[in-house]
């Protein structure tokens, strides 16, 4: 069903374009009020002149983290001054299950884990020695601008409040 989703959604909103458009990260924090899994504060984020996002650094597990682990994406996009609900929305039941699944967009940095599989003890360190990730689709510039990404533990159909809560900062840019 995801994968029909994706191609409807690349299709209608996503064109080829003479210029190269990629979201420019800034990074990744945790959500105001809500405790985090993760910290992303010592990753570095980079961009080539073709377009290559290069990720550098490392990332600490702050609790145990053990299947299942139900998470749950969303997007926002400033308009006129204000956050607004946006494109992008997933929810996973299982996120230990597909975080070396071929197919997800975090696989091109995930593979590199030393550790492939959950469960994760609180203390462990990823390690991200400059991995060059290419955006998987083209960019429509009708996309540019401000975005945020909430990345949610939680199952979005059962639990109406996240139990950990981290935003990733990025802004739709033309180079």
């Amino acid at each position: 069903m995801y994968k029909i989703f994706l191609s409807i959604t690349l299709t209608v909103f996503c064109k080829y374009t003479e210029s190269k458009i990629i979201p420019d990260v800034q990074g990744v924090r945790p959500c105001p009020e809500y405790k985090h899994d993760f910290d992303f504060s010592n990753l570095d984020y980079d961009y080539d002149d073709d377009g290559y996002l290069t990720v550098n650094g490392n990332f600490t597990f702050l609790r145990d983290i053990a299947s299942p682990y139900p998470a749950y994406f969303h997007s926002e996009q400033m308009e006129r001054g204000e956050w607004r609900r946006a494109l992008i929305e997933r929810s996973v039941p299982d996120f230990c299950a597909v975080l070396q699944s071929p197919t997800e967009i975090w696989y091109p940095i995930t593979r590199y884990l030393n550790k492939k599989a959950c469960p994760y003890k609180a203390g462990f360190v990823g390690t991200i020695d400059h991995v060059r990730y290419k955006f998987p689709f083209t960019i429509s510039p009708q996309f540019l601008g401000e975005w945020r990404l909430f990345m949610e533990q939680r199952d979005s159909r059962k639990d109406p409040k996240p139990f950990a809560c981290l935003i990733l900062y990025f802004s739709v840019i033309e180079i």
